[in-house]
């Protein structure tokens, strides 16, 4: 898995749209910013898109419910009191298939709902939307993610806690013993149950009450289903009736009379339209449009009058001529001769093929007769035709509306029927209340068959277990508590198994991590408690409070490492304060060593105190994308800069 893109809109601290896009030239992404400019936010970001109320960011949080959590990363100074974040990641390079997953909520109102939208490849993919929770937890587990994201302060916070609590747990997600551990508690609750449960010392007698009980309450429930089916065959008989009313009332012109103000109103729309239409068929008319029938002769006007003008622009081009002739003799007497008979040729030419001048028009006539054959003439005919059709359709409207009108309707009649269905309509309503109150008695019946029911069932069942299963309880206890045995045998030898592993894993990178290289030689776990022993060269405990606080933080990294690299996922790693508390030695020990080879994306926020200028160039040849967060105090809010503190 490697992270393309975050983009985060008015959540927390980062008002508007800001946008993390990452390049992956190098393993190592750092993203420098002060304290309280949106590092940490940052983190719950990537966190709140794949897990959202299973982050392991909000079940640290002081929150009650997940709601809460996302209206207090609602930036508040927007005038939307809107926030979405969107994460972008390739899951496989093999395949490239590309996930983006988009979460959006807002603050307008009492009740925050959060919606989620996924695409794969580019594309919405309904199935992923919904089952997302389930998608992550293969990626990877929410109990396995503090491995690749964490906080630096909260590694010196387990480097110095009194015990390995967390850690343990940590490691048994890891190992896979979290749902064997799921397993003996259902196990022992079953144990429980079965312990408590009291003998029964139920008679025939109350199984004959229960009974008695339980056919009074069927016999109830059979007269009121009687009732209910004579009331529905009542309100059909009524639909039934008012069907037929309506329908006759339909046939005798009641339609056409509740419509006939309306009807009225478009035929008087219909007449407007007519007259708009032939009023605009007469000024078609008066207008281009009788040219139409003398189409051929205007063209032959035009090619006629384009001739003419052709023949102007000649003369006018040879007087011209004549003008430089003038001008050319002086500069040219030797050859004047024969440039005045070329022009003399050319003029006879012209004359020859000149046309009669009969129209002599002007440019403008020109353009305004060549506009006419061109495309004024074809509008004319084309607009004349919609008019026509037009008017065919509005005529074919007028008809069917006074057919309408034209009707001979019995109004006496029709308020008969009228008043019968009103009457009818009346019983329909008082029907159906009494259905729904029958059906409402019933529901209450039948809830009192259902119990009385349950109850002598589960009286029936006790009694025939005393008389023929006197040994169950016995026996279910016998097997449940050989059971939770087995389950603690097999914890024990699967964690024999991979501890192993695990120790040696987590010693080989303690020792690339740590400067004292001889103080530990070797990291053992107890199987069965998962405590840890460090011992030295000679096999001898070394005690963790002998460790300095630098070399307790490195132990944890090593650890936290060292599952990353057991759990066999190849994920981004995302470390918060990464040097928190760690002295210059440790600091250049986790800069040289951990960062470039804790996984493909390494994302690093950090400080200018913690990644300072000697720490950026022992780093520098690993990195590749840099960030800083910027703090504007007129804004009270964050935006994103390329460079990293501007290269300090």
């Amino acid at each position: 898995m490697i992270i393309n893109r975050l983009t985060m809109h008015n959540f927390g601290v980062y008002a508007g749209t800001n946008i993390f896009e990452f390049t992956h030239k190098k393993p190592i992404v750092l993203i420098g910013g002060m304290n309280g400019r949106g590092k940490t936010t940052f983190l719950e970001a990537i966190l709140l898109s794949l897990y959202g109320a299973n982050s392991i960011a909000y079940k640290e949080s002081k929150y009650n419910s997940y709601n809460q959590y996302l209206r207090s990363y609602v930036n508040k100074s927007h005038w939307s009191q809107s926030s979405f974040i969107e994460l972008e990641f390739v899951l496989n390079e093999s395949t490239n298939d590309t996930y983006v997953i988009r979460r959006g909520w807002d603050a307008l109102s009492k009740i925050t709902r959060e919606k989620i939208s996924v695409q794969k490849n580019g594309l919405y993919s309904e199935f992923l939307t919904k089952n997302w929770a389930m998608f992550v937890e293969n990626i990877l587990p929410s109990a396995l993610s503090s491995f690749y994201f964490f906080d630096g302060e909260k590694i010196a916070e387990l480097a110095v806690a009194r015990t390995d609590d967390q850690m343990k747990e940590s490691i048994r997600s890891m190992l896979g013993i979290t749902i064997l551990d799921v397993l003996k508690n259902d196990l022992g609750r079953s144990i429980r149950r079965i312990s408590k449960k009291g003998k029964s010392d139920e008679s025939s007698s109350k199984l004959d009450r229960l009974r008695e009980e339980r056919n009074q309450a069927i016999s109830e429930l059979e007269k009121i289903d009687e009732t209910i089916r004579l009331a529905i065959e009542k309100v059909e008989g009524i639909q039934e009736t008012l069907e037929q009313l309506h329908k006759h009332y339909e046939l005798q012109g009641g339609a056409v009379l509740e419509q006939r103000k309306e009807l009225m109103q478009k035929r008087a729309e219909i007449q407007t339209k007519i007259t708009q239409n032939a009023e605009s068929l007469i000024g078609l008319a008066a207008t281009e449009l009788p040219m139409v029938l003398v189409r051929d002769l205007i063209s032959q006007i035009k090619l006629q009058a384009e001739d003419e003008q052709n023949d102007y622009i000649m003369q006018q081009a040879l007087e011209q001529m004549d003008a430089y002739l003038s001008n050319f003799a002086v500069d040219h007497p030797d050859s004047i001769d024969a440039v005045k008979a070329f022009v003399g040729f050319v003029r006879e030419q012209t004359e020859e093929d000149a046309a009669p001048r009969i129209y002599e028009m002007s440019d403008h006539a020109l353009f305004q007769i060549n506009e006419l054959v061109e495309s004024a003439l074809e509008q004319s005919v084309n607009h004349t035709k919609t008019l026509f059709s037009n008017k065919m359709a509005l005529t074919r409207q007028l008809d069917e509306v006074d057919s309408y009108l034209t009707l001979d309707i019995n109004e006496k009649e029709l308020a008969a029927i009228y008043d019968q269905i009103k009457t009818d309509e009346a019983k329909l309503v008082e029907a159906q209340v009494e259905l729904n109150k029958l059906q409402k008695d019933r529901s209450s019946v039948n809830a009192v068959v259902i119990a009385k029911t349950a109850e002598y069932n589960r009286d029936v069942e006790t009694y025939l277990q005393k008389i023929e299963l006197q040994d169950d309880a016995d026996r279910l206890l016998k097997y449940s508590s050989m059971a939770l045995r087995i389950v603690d045998a097999y914890t024990i030898e699967l964690q024999k198994r991979k501890t192993g592993t695990l120790g040696k894993t987590i010693t080989e990178c303690y020792k690339k991590l740590a400067n004292k290289k001889n103080l530990i030689q070797e990291i053992v776990m107890n199987p069965e408690t998962l405590d840890m022993q460090y011992l030295d060269e000679k096999g001898n405990v070394v005690s963790k409070d002998s460790l300095s606080a630098g070399e307790k933080q490195l132990m944890v990294i090593a650890i936290l490492w060292a599952l990353a690299l057991c759990s066999k996922k190849k994920l981004p790693v995302i470390i918060d304060t990464p040097l928190s508390r760690l002295d210059s030695q440790h600091r250049a020990s986790i800069i040289s060593t951990y960062f470039p080879n804790a996984s493909d994306q390494t994302i690093i926020l950090s400080t200018d105190t913690e990644i300072d200028h000697n720490y950026y160039d022992m780093m520098k040849e690993s990195v590749g994308d840099e960030f800083t967060l910027i703090y504007s105090e007129e804004t009270k809010s964050t935006s994103i800069e390329k460079g990293y503190f501007q290269e300090l």
